[in-house]
């Protein structure tokens, strides 16, 4: 089975991700951008990886747009792994059956542009003056307070292992 990894990333983490998956399957890795709709048909699995901003998978819309024959998707963004984050990326981004991974990667506030950096600064302020705030909004504060990273190889561990296995069979 030919397989490709397709990102597009924001503060590097996306891309970070797309190459340890790449080199734990031995399949090429493209940024989106350099990947053309004849290119993508030529492979029977994409793995597509994107930022999230806003729940938003970046260059999802343009990945599905291809067409191609299967399609995996992993999304990177600040917010820890949990249940609700992943849901609530999936359903944002309509991914309805296709296989969905999220990876927790970090935050470069030196890789964001000023919109993106005042933003995240009128998110973290708008949930810092919050009252009552739920858990995930008190760790969300602490979070975008600085630049972190959280990638982590072992991350990928249960994509890798499912994408093998459907090329086993």
């Amino acid at each position: 089975m030919r397989v490709m990894v397709v990102y597009e990333s924001g503060t590097g983490f996306t891309r970070q991700y797309a190459e340890w998956i790449g080199e734990d399957l031995n399949c090429p890795v493209k940024p989106v951008k350099e990947v053309s709709a004849r290119m993508a048909g030529e492979y029977d699995l994409i793995i597509y990886g994107g930022w999230v901003m806003g729940n938003m998978i970046m260059g999802l819309g343009r990945m599905k747009k291809m067409n191609p024959k299967r399609l995996v998707v992993f999304a990177v963004g600040a917010s820890p792994e949990d249940e609700k984050t992943g849901e609530e990326i999936q359903s944002a981004n309509q991914t309805g059956d296709l296989p969905f991974y999220y990876l927790e990667g970090g935050l470069r506030y030196k890789r964001l542009g000023f919109i993106q950096k005042m933003l995240l600064r009128i998110v973290r302020k708008s949930l810092a003056k919050k009252e009552n705030k739920t858990e995930r909004e008190a760790e969300m504060v602490r979070l975008l307070a600085s630049s972190f990273d959280h990638a982590d190889r072992a991350k990928i561990r249960t994509l890798v292992q499912s994408v093998s296995g459907s090329a086993a069979s």
